[in-house]
């Protein structure tokens, strides 16, 4: 029998209408589409087509993992969510969402690469995979349940050592920005995933595994991964980081202590707070707090952008608890929903919330926020639409949405813009303008490598020593130039957004990677030497990674044509269900023509130039290989990376709109 290596052999297909149970082999799909969002942008074409909503049983939900899913790959414990997703705007359609945390290993050692769940089923279930052996199980009992309790429950039944995604009422109530919850924290977040659960009556999936991921070189991959380690945990960051001026005491009463979010990530970036005595309501509230979530648990010192309010901690914890049992997306909340409210209230739009005051500062008004958005009652009913929806509903705080929301329904991030995060400044933000014209969501999921890099490494390195790696990694110096203006700005876009989906295929965390940048080498550029191995710089780490782990030999440059392909798929897709064009993604410039809100080197904030990005937009188009004019990826492109069907597929499209506009 042929020993598969990376992959476990097994995609499990539920169709929750008919309660059949089958596999597929992943070698259908990988090594050609790699893992997790290549896997997904497969099938989606595949059986994916126009006219199917966010909430009708032929959309399916995937749940897939990559290669380096389950190894000790450093940051590789993560799992990618696909659907199409309830809280894009105007207009639903297919994207991701990801997960941190230790479900994806555990769904590899039950044997399955990826999950697809199709139709409804008439009454609350689950799903209990063990050992790849799977049923589909009541869940009566648990429909109405938070996120803690459900996990807590199944735990019981089925062991403490399974590991759990499921819904809250949220969730269950259809709510457009619901998340998908494993453990305390870790959250498939963007695109109210958890909705789509709760269409189709799951409330959770449970999964037990024994096997074991092949490696096909192992000595080396530990070689190679120690090494990273080392590297990583000395210069990505302090292993251990405690809340910003937290009070020593309330570390000490609450056992605070320095955790890692997911599986194989040596990066103890978390804060577990354990049975933290809320202010609202007597009870205790444990949670690993991290990422949005460490927005609540803060000192009065450090209130401000990007947030104006302050809970104090024993209250922040409450608030963050009680949005992740209740399945909340905590970016939509802090980042979109709470700066609408603020920004309403000024504005003498909103004053109150079905009684209560609108007030940042007040734990009671989030309590009650969350409990009726959550439940659909009185005005949460609408607020649980999402607030570009919210606003169209109300009539209110239309132009306030515009100055928050750059695209898509996804509030501000890392744009530099209306985010609250401010940073990136100009000009590099023009970079991740492009990555947010041409995704399918907020691009910065996956793509905080670019923008993220410059605003931390620049206070820590010198623009020359930054240039110098720009050059090496994107090509040109002026990538990383802080006075080069328009100059070089698709270069880098694309080659994050090709990283990005490697990141969402292997799986990688994108805090973590790519590996670029280094305090530990002379001239600051990420690159390790192992005994056998040789040298190995930071922009081929994953090529060599995937060769260790999967046996098969692969460049940088053949595995970035692969992320290449996959990119197109997904354009492609939009463009066949969704009709995606050009005028799709120039239509975020109004919002990139205010000014930004940090000021870079520069020394002055700058406003988008239309007709600079306008052209820079047809070198985009023009780079990639796409007409200029529609934005749709050529014959000739599609063929070049072998997608030949899907070119086939496209050109019927064209000449059915061609005969469709002549007959008009």
């Amino acid at each position: 029998m042929k020993r598969t290596c990376g992959w476990v052999g097994k995609i499990l297909r539920v169709d929750l209408s008919s309660k059949k149970v089958a596999t597929i082999p992943t070698e259908e799909y990988g090594p050609e589409y790699v893992g997790g969002r290549g896997i997904a942008a497969r099938i989606a074409w595949d059986e994916l087509f126009a006219g199917v909503g966010c909430f009708d049983a032929a959309n399916p939900l995937m749940i897939m993992t990559g290669p380096f899913t389950g190894t000790m790959v450093p940051s590789s414990g993560r799992s990618e969510f696909f659907t199409v997703a309830p809280q894009i705007y105007p207009n639903p359609w297919f994207t991701r969402s990801g997960i941190g945390g230790w479900f994806g290993s555990e769904l590899k050692y039950a044997g399955l690469d990826g999950i697809i769940v199709e139709g409804k089923a008439e009454n609350p279930v689950y799903l209990w995979i063990n050992d790849g052996k799977v049923r589909i199980v009541s869940a009566e009992d648990l429909w109405g349940q938070d996120a803690y309790a459900t996990q807590q429950y199944l735990m019981r039944k089925h062991g403490s050592g399974v590991k759990i995604v499921c819904i809250g009422p949220a969730g269950e109530n259809l709510v457009r920005w619901s998340i998908i919850l494993s453990d305390t924290t870790n959250a498939a977040g963007q695109g109210g995933f958890g909705a789509v659960m709760g269409s189709k009556k799951l409330k959770a999936i449970v999964v037990k595994g024994s096997g074991e991921v092949n490696i096909a070189s192992a000595k080396e991959l530990i070689d190679f991964c120690l090494a990273i380690t080392r590297d990583y945990v000395g210069c990505a960051g302090p292993t251990e980081r405690p809340p910003a001026k937290a009070d020593p005491e309330l570390q000490l009463a609450y056992g605070l202590k320095g955790m890692p979010c997911s599986h194989a990530c040596p990066w103890r970036w978390g804060w577990m707070w354990r049975e933290v005595p809320g202010k609202v309501y007597p009870s205790l509230n444990t949670i690993l707090t991290k990422c949005m979530s460490t927005d609540y648990v803060r000192c009065k010192d450090s209130a401000g952008p990007p947030k104006d309010w302050y809970l104090g901690e024993r209250a922040g914890v409450e608030v963050a608890t009680l949005s992740n049992k209740l399945g909340l997306n905590q970016w939509e909340l802090n980042v979109g929903l709470i700066p609408w409210l603020e920004k309403c209230k000024k504005g003498g739009l909103l004053s109150h919330i079905d009684g209560h005051e609108i007030d940042a500062n007040n734990p009671e008004f989030w309590v009650a926020l969350l409990k009726k958005i959550s439940h659909r009652e009185g005005i949460g009913d609408t607020l649980a639409e999402g607030v570009p929806r919210a606003a169209d509903i109300l009539g209110k705080g239309k132009d306030i949405v515009k100055e928050l929301y750059p695209a898509y329904g996804f509030s501000g991030h890392w744009d530099g813009h209306g985010d609250r995060y401010n940073e990136p400044f100009f000009p590099f933000w023009i970079t991740a303008a492009i990555q947010w014209a041409t995704d399918t969501r907020d691009p910065l999921n996956s793509g905080h490598g670019y923008v993220q890099n410059f605003t931390w490494w620049s206070k820590v390195r010198s623009w020359k020593e930054l240039m110098r790696i720009a050059e090496i990694v994107y090509g040109s110096k002026k990538a990383a130039d802080p006075y080069a203006g328009y100059e070089f700005k698709v270069e880098p876009a694309i080659w994050h957004q090709h990283e990005s989906i490697l990141k969402d295929s292997l799986l990688l965390c994108d805090q973590a990677w790519p590996r670029v940048y280094d305090l530990h080498t002379d001239d600051h550029y990420a690159r390790v030497t192992i005994p056998g191995q040789g040298r190995i710089d930071g922009k081929f780490f994953e090529a060599h990674l995937f060769t260790l782990v999967t046996g098969i030999r692969v460049t940088d440059e053949e595995l970035r044509k692969r992320a290449e392909a996959i990119f197109n798929l997904e354009r492609a897709l939009q463009v066949r269900n969704y009709h995606r064009s050009r005028e799709n993604d120039l239509a975020l410039i109004p919002y990139f023509e205010t000014p930004e809100n940090t000021i870079g080197p520069t020394g002055k904030r700058e406003s988008l130039d239309r007709k600079k990005f306008t052209k820079l937009m047809d070198t985009y188009y023009e780079m990639r290989g796409w007409d200029k004019n529609t934005g749709w990826p050529t014959t000739a492109k599609l063929r070049e990376l072998g997608l030949t069907d899907v070119a086939e597929g496209l050109e019927k499209l064209l000449l059915r709109s061609n005969q469709q506009n002549s007959t008009e």
